[in-house]
């Protein structure tokens, strides 16, 4: 059985991860009036910055699979993909729809100021969330408490729903990664034109769910999985060029840092579009280039890469223990500071990771080796198993 692994991607999901940690942490604190280290729009912007290197990540692994898989194979077992996704998808996600909609919101130390009770509108949210729409309860509903984050897994569930069919079917695959964005971005477009032309409610709700429902970073990550795949010579050359590593880097450093770019005519419409080619970059470098200026195949990072989903599943819950705890121990203050704000940091990172690790290595890895069974090639960390 074939196998392929790409290093250093492990490393960049972990610090996607930190980054939705980082943000989930600070609006947290927020919740419980403790100031924070920076402004509530910064956070939610961070947190969308980590959540789409996590959709562009998905779309080039899966597609470069799914590349592969046909080439070698002149098909693609749709069934099997589907068990796959599963196996690796389902388990922590009905965990956390159980924690979120049953046993947290019925302990009183859980309890968050800012949401609503999970028992308003209880059978909208919780049919949305248990059959892979969360991203719409997410919009629609105030956000479930723990739950909420299982947003971007729904969308990436939804997302492969159709696109194996896509590579399966397509005799031109470069035309289809093309044209299923050309179409994407034209729905979004037209959304966000017609804003002001119908009900205002509304439209504001549909523009924020198809914002984040973002199809296109995973097909741009579908387009940099078709360059190497198809050993695209001329355009590795050019993205591998040190100097194009340099410019992406830097352009990602500043729309990380500098988000507010409403004054920038039209670029909002295509900023996360943006955003996710410069992270396709970013991957092709990490993951094929010998002479890449960013190395993130470290044991540290690969390890923390490969319990990543874990940690995005559980921070939440981590997150408020810890600042409930750091409350406690400094009682009184709104202003906890830049030592005790980098020590609570620090402890959910720890807490996280423990409890992750632990998921993974004692739960998620033996759902996982099953993964075998429908695997035509052996992919990722799996990969490195065997």
């Amino acid at each position: 059985m074939n196998k392929f692994y790409f290093p250093g991607l492990n490393g960049l999901r972990f610090i996607a991860v930190f980054i939705v940690i980082l943000d989930h942490l600070e609006l947290m604190k927020s919740y419980f009036n403790l100031k924070t280290l920076w402004s509530n729009e910064f956070s939610s912007h961070v947190g969308k910055f980590g959540v789409t290197i996590f959709f562009v990540l998905s779309g080039f692994l899966i597609s470069y699979l799914l590349f592969l898989e046909k080439k070698q194979f002149h098909s693609i077992s749709i069934k099997d993909f589907y068990v796959r996704r599963a196996l690796r998808i389902w388990p922590l996600y009905f965990i956390l729809i159980l924690l979120g909609f049953f046993v947290l919101p019925n302990l009183d130390f859980f309890s968050i100021p800012v949401n609503e009770p999970v028992s308003v509108n209880f059978s909208q949210k919780f049919s949305l969330y248990l059959f892979f729409a969360a991203n719409v309860g997410f919009v629609f509903y105030q956000v479930v408490p723990f739950a909420g984050v299982l947003w971007s897994v729904a969308v990436e569930e939804q997302f492969y729903l159709f696109w194996p069919h896509l590579i399966k079917h397509s005799k031109r695959i470069l035309f289809v990664l093309f044209i299923s964005l050309i179409v994407y971005m034209l729905l979004k477009i037209s959304f966000i034109n017609n804003y002001y032309s119908a009900d205002k409610v509304l439209m504001n709700k549909l523009v924020k769910l198809i914002e984040r429902t973002r199809f296109s970073s995973m097909i741009i990550g579908g387009i940099g999985a078709w360059v190497l795949f198809y050993n695209k010579k001329k355009i590795l050359a050019f993205v591998y060029r040190p100097t194009v590593q340099i410019i992406s880097l830097f352009a990602l450093l500043i729309l990380f840092f500098v988000y507010n770019t409403h004054n920038i005519p039209y670029f909002n419409l295509i900023k996360n579009e943006f955003i996710s080619l410069l992270v396709a970059v970013l991957i092709l470098n990490i993951s094929s280039n010998t002479k890449t200026l960013i190395n993130l195949e470290f044991k540290v990072l690969d390890f923390l890469g490969k319990i990543s989903y874990g940690m995005y599943v559980y921070h939440s819950i981590i997150a408020v223990i810890c600042v409930k705890f750091f409350i406690y121990v400094l009682p009184g203050r709104d202003d906890i500071g830049l030592f005790w704000s980098l020590c609570l940091i620090i402890s959910v990172l720890v807490f996280t990771v423990a409890v992750s690790y632990l998921s993974y290595y004692y739960f998620e890895f033996k759902i996982l080796k099953f993964k075998n069974r429908f695997s035509h090639v052996i992919s990722g960390d799996l990969a490195k198993e065997k």
